[in-house]
């Protein structure tokens, strides 16, 4: 399978952005404001309360066009979005996380931008994303990998406290950071320490969708493969409702890596991806591992790779599941605290990292149109 289409990976860095659109309700963005600002949306003000953060206007039209205006100071910004159409009855709604880095204390080049928090920023910033994607009504929450900076015990132990803070089922992959040369034990055993289940590859189903985890990380390596649960995660789409498959690394649009980090050759997904496609009409795949939002799709197959909550610009993915799609909206964690971070955090890469990890509002959110079987 080869991707439909290629898209430049660089966005802009806005000061008013749409974050996140879905039928009632839209995510706006916003940075550099002055004391007393005002964000008007439709006809309704709201005031700001910090220079930078997140808000999310609720109560909205449905497939409907609105204005967006931020006035600060003597400055006016405008911009505008068109609420998504309405999918019918919510069946279930679930929410994904990757790239948390457990025992990180930096960001960027040689870690120069520091956390100044204790604990490190990782697990404040990983217990926001998870009270919000909670509070939204996700009723299972799936861990795409890279839980550890570097899969020492004392990491894993720290998992302890972040897996306290879920109130829902959850299910965890492993990631790269997982399993480097320098852990101290296997991924498996580390989330034994912590207190979870692990297994190669993970279902669950929810009211109209297979949830899918998959292990594509290999012990002390960077990249990732697919094809070692080909059988098990072929076996596991074979079924009469959508699927989701979650897991850490991403799909590479060739046989080699054209950016850092790499991920799976094409070489090794693609006859995966063939036999998925066969199995089930309705596949969404998502990953973490490169740190950003971007949409890539493979024939019929949606996939998504979904930024980190512990670094710019700090974010969760929600999903809702209708008769009719399966619908991703990414959302940056709006605690104010994890906002301060992960705006210090875009200073990374002398500025670049947020144009390269940000993407576009259509690699944040996404619709799966559901085909018949």
């Amino acid at each position: 399978m080869t991707p439909k289409s290629t898209r430049s990976p660089f966005s802009r860095l806005r000061d008013l952005e749409v974050f996140g659109v879905d039928s009632r309700s839209a995510q706006l963005t916003f940075r550099n404001v002055e004391p007393g600002a005002t964000l008007h949306v439709s006809g309704r003000e709201l005031t700001l309360d910090h220079p930078a953060g997140a808000i999310t206007v609720d109560g909205l039209e449905a497939n409907t066009d609105h204005s967006v205006e931020l006035r600060s100071g003597t400055d006016t910004t405008t911009t505008s979005f068109r609420t998504r159409p309405d999918p019918g009855p919510v069946r279930s709604r679930f929410a994904t996380i990757s790239d948390i880095h457990l025992g990180l204390d930096g960001f960027g080049i040689g870690k120069r931008i520091k956390s100044k928090t204790e604990p490190p920023h990782p697990l404040p910033c990983a217990i926001a994303a998870l009270k919000e994607a909670q509070e939204w009504g996700a009723e299972m929450l799936l861990i795409k990998g890279d839980l550890t900076e570097s899969g020492w015990v004392e990491e894993w132990e720290l998992a302890r406290k972040l897996f306290a803070a879920i109130d829902i089922p959850f299910r965890i992959t492993g990631g790269n950071h997982d399993g480097f040369e320098r852990a101290e034990v296997e991924p498996s055993e580390g989330m034994a320490i912590a207190g979870a289940d692990y297994a190669p590859v993970q279902t669950v189903d929810l009211d109209g969708i297979r949830l899918i985890l998959a292990e594509t990380s290999l012990r002390r390596k960077g990249n990732g493969r697919i094809s070692p649960v080909a059988d098990e995660l072929v076996a596991a789409a074979s079924v009469d409702t959508p699927v989701f498959i979650g897991m850490h690394h991403n799909l590479q649009q060739f046989p080699f890596p054209w950016f850092w980090p790499p991920g799976i050759s094409s070489t090794d997904s693609a006859p995966v991806l063939a036999r998925l496609r066969d199995a089930n009409p309705n596949i969404f795949m998502s990953s973490g591992h490169t740190h950003r939002n971007a949409r890539l799709d493979f024939d019929e197959i949606v996939f998504t790779e979904v930024a980190s909550t512990s670094d710019h610009p700090g974010v969760w993915a929600g999903y809702e599941v209708t008769d009719t799609v399966i619908r991703q909206t990414v959302r940056r964690i709006a605690d104010p605290t994890v906002i301060e971070w992960s705006e210090k955090a875009a200073a990374a890469v002398g500025g670049i990292w947020p144009r390269w990890s940000q993407g576009r509002l259509h690699d944040r959110s996404v619709d799966l149109p559901l085909r018949p079987r």
